[in-house]
């Protein structure tokens, strides 16, 4: 694995790359429609058509940006993260959360500024 969480910061804990991660590779699943371990968190809100899992680490503690590192990608019932661009050693992966909606019809209830 890549990738860490990095909790040095309590209130922003992250994911950050323990090696560095080349453009177009595959760094994980982010969100399934299965749970993959009993750590796993369940998403749901009105506006979604079903349920959807975070994984693991990846995830839950992977935090958004309008200008992310990763793109997402929909492979079989699951949102994967592949690199846009190299990730290099302790640089935190970042997702564009705003893509969930294009995708699964789900969108977090914060305010993107």
């Amino acid at each position: 694995m890549k990738y860490a969480i990095n909790k040095s910061d309590p209130n922003n804990i992250k994911i950050t790359a323990n090696s560095n991660i080349e453009s177009d590779e595959y760094i994980g699943i982010w969100v399934t429609d299965k749970p993959t371990s009993k750590n796993s968190r369940y998403l749901f809100q009105k506006q979604m058509s079903k349920s959807w899992w975070e994984t693991d680490d990846l995830g839950r503690y992977c935090n958004h940006s309008n200008s992310p590192n990763t793109n997402i990608t929909y492979q079989a019932e699951k949102l994967e993260l592949k690199a846009i661009r190299q990730i290099t050693k302790h640089e935190e992966i970042l997702v564009d959360y705003r893509k969930l909606k294009e995708l699964i019809g789900f969108i977090p209830n914060l305010n993107f500024k």
